[in-house]
């Protein structure tokens, strides 16, 4: 493990602090249905890419911390669970599958790709209630996946394709969450009383 796989790891693990600390102060929400597929398909691209000598330290630092954030999410009882999720969990069989009959690197390709698609809750969550969203955590996120990013051997599915899919998810979270700030200043600006007769 180089050095940007070991600040990949100190830090996304060290980011589960504050996260879990707001989570039970109320302070944001997440959603349990999403952390619940992201930890199965971590699992799944941890393994698949231990198995090819790649790049699985921060995927497995993500199971040991997002572990954390699931337990502080069922104490505040916040559970969501739709179809979406019941689809996106076939999925997770479906990478199971895919790793069984074509080996580990279509597993990593999967489960990388099916945890993109278990965001879209926490996505649409974020949208609703940028206001819920751990923008700065996120922001932590996505510098960890730009160092594993870094840190991968070489530019191959093993080594770099988790990492970027983590780090493409995580800017989309910061984006969604920053909208706080232009709501914030278009309710100032539509507040302003018109000069039109």
């Amino acid at each position: 493990m180089n050095i940007y796989q070991k600040v990949s790891v100190v830090l996304a693990l060290s980011l589960y602090l504050p996260l879990g600390y707001q989570i039970l102060t109320g302070k944001v929400t997440q959603n349990l249905a999403t952390w619940i597929l992201w930890i199965l398909l971590d699992v799944i691209a941890a393994g698949s890419m231990f198995v090819q000598d790649g790049n699985f330290e921060l995927p497995t630092a993500y199971v040991v911390g997002g572990t954390c954030i699931i337990v502080c999410i069922a104490k505040m009882k916040t559970m969501k669970w739709t179809m979406y999720e019941t689809k996106v969990s076939c999925m997770v069989v479906a990478c199971m599958i895919g790793w069984g009959l074509s080996g580990p690197w279509l597993a990593t390709i999967l489960s990388s790709s099916a945890m993109a698609l278990a965001t879209i809750p926490q996505l649409k969550d974020c949208w609703r209630q940028p206001d819920q969203t751990p923008t700065l955590v996120y922001v932590g996120y996505t510098v960890a996946n730009l160092a594993s990013t870094i840190g991968g051997k070489s530019w191959t599915v093993e080594e770099r394709f988790y990492p970027i899919v983590c780090m493409i998810i995580c800017m989309l979270m910061v984006t969604l969450s920053l909208q706080v700030f232009t709501d914030s200043s278009r309710q100032t600006t539509s507040s302003v009383p018109s000069n039109r007769p």
